[in-house]
């Protein structure tokens, strides 16, 4: 369990970094919406096809926190990342607290998100 949203990119990289698609999907909200490419919408239902497409990515995947801004129960997570093969991105993450007491992903930004 994420207890702080600032940990949601570390805890991200970790998972992606053991190829581990059942820990990454534990850091996703119920009602989760990833924006794979900026701006395309995968729900829920679509969100382990989508992850499992990541993990064939060449890793390590490297995250760091460049801002957290918490509201209460929501934050807004930014986050730098690269791969190896030269592929980079700034997240824009909309995380959650639930009920017991995690953070996870309500809106999952890995682009950004572009119109």
């Amino acid at each position: 369990m994420v207890s702080s949203p600032k940990d949601i990119p570390a805890a991200f990289a970790s998972a992606f970094n053991r190829k581990d698609v059942e820990a990454l999907l534990a850091l996703y909200s119920d009602d989760a919406l990833l924006v794979a490419d900026g701006t395309a919408e995968v729900p829920r239902s679509g969100l382990r096809a989508a992850l499992e497409g990541f993990l064939g990515l060449p890793g390590p995947i490297t995250m760091s926190l460049r801002r957290a801004v918490v509201q209460g129960e929501t934050a807004v997570v930014i986050a730098e990342w690269s791969l190896p093969n030269g592929v980079t991105g700034t997240t824009s993450d909309v995380v959650r607290r639930e009920p017991d007491g995690g953070w996870r992903y309500v809106i999952d930004a890995p682009f950004g998100i572009r119109s």
